[in-house]
């Protein structure tokens, strides 16, 4: 054989072995997210789920629902717990993910359930801007269609007894459409409250105190949409229906234990308030209040599903998003209008 027939022979090896590694990479690292969501479609709505006694805002055939992505826990890794690999793999994998599940489900909103940082309640504030800088371009959408908010973990802002003015202010700086504390955003006449579960501690701190006048606040709100006896400084409410609204909480609304969770990692621990899941008052004072007819929370790192009997408040426990935490990472999908609402994990 010729010299250079083995040089075209080996030149031909290669270049098929470097197209088969592409195409090996463009699948693991591309084209697999889009056929794993692909067999994922909205949640149709279902008259099971339906309540009869809310009338629809307009003719069912008129309304869409409101599509939303629920996420929670993406732990961002720091400088401290977190090899630059390990950082690297995780946040490619979130950042493909996510940025399909846009391309293929167009959501009107997105809610990060807290915990967006692993170590945002110890970094420096140069460390935090990094930290919001890689965030927002991690977990960012082109279209102005698509609305984004963001809760409060205990890993951004640290636990009760470790929050500091300056963490919550970065926060709220970083995060402006969701303030640290309680609020409440409303899309197509439904009504969404965003509460700080580290807020709810019961001691009467100054963001304590800040949370339960919030509370007291939207409840008024809410009372006056309902019964439409509003005082003057509602009247910028009169266009607005009146909805059973939804509480999404970083910390689960209070349980004894995990046992009653559907996910194989759970187990019959007692859980500790304000540490594991808010604490019965806060849950009681929560729900009275608000009265919603669904709540969504996170922390756990995996699914549960509880029902609150005194409010008929069905809770979804969303998993966590990072590989890191699970093998088997997800997020939820809500498909919710005025009287109805249809989930898929």
């Amino acid at each position: 054989m010729l010299y250079s027939d083995v040089i075209s022979s080996m030149s031909w090896f290669f270049l098929k072995l470097f197209a088969y590694i592409f195409l090996i990479f463009l699948y693991c690292e591309y084209l697999i997210y889009y056929f794993v969501l692909l067999r994922c479609s909205w949640p149709q709505l279902s008259k099971l789920e339906q309540d009869f006694t809310i009338p629809p805002l307009l003719p069912h055939a008129q309304h869409k629902p409101l599509r939303i992505l629920l996420i929670a826990d993406t732990h961002l890794l720091g400088n401290r717990e977190g090899h630059w690999f390990d950082k690297l793999r995780r946040e490619w994998q979130m950042y493909r993910s996510y940025q399909s599940s846009l391309f293929i489900f167009e959501p009107n909103l997105v809610f990060f359930l807290g915990d967006l940082t692993d170590e945002g309640k110890w970094c420096t504030d140069q460390e935090w801007d990094i930290y919001v800088q890689r965030f927002k371009t991690l977990f960012s959408t082109s279209s102005d269609a698509t609305k984004i908010h963001v809760l409060a973990g205990n890993h951004d802002i640290g636990f009760h007894y470790s929050v500091t003015d300056n963490k919550l202010h970065r926060f709220e700086k970083s995060f402006p459409e969701s303030q640290p504390y309680v609020t409440m955003v409303t899309y197509d006449h439904l009504h969404f409250i965003l509460v700080n579960s580290m807020a709810f501690e019961g001691d009467q701190c100054r963001m304590c105190a800040r949370a339960e006048k919030e509370l007291e606040e939207i409840e008024k709100v809410l009372d006056c949409l309902k019964y439409k006896q509003c005082s003057e400084q509602y009247k910028h409410l009169d266009d607005i229906r009146y909805t059973k609204p939804v509480l999404l909480s970083h910390f689960p609304l209070y349980r004894l234990t995990n046992e009653n969770c559907t996910d194989l990692l759970t187990d019959n621990q007692k859980l500790k308030s304000n540490y594991d899941v808010l604490s019965q008052d806060a849950t009681e004072r929560l729900l009275s209040k608000l009265k919603p007819r669904l709540a969504f929370t996170a922390h756990t790192h995996f699914y549960c599903y509880q029902e609150h009997i005194q409010t008929q408040t069905k809770e979804f426990t969303v998993p966590s998003y990072s590989w890191r935490n699970r093998n088997d990472p997800s997020f939820m999908m809500l498909s919710i209008t005025a009287n109805n609402y249809a989930i898929q994990q």
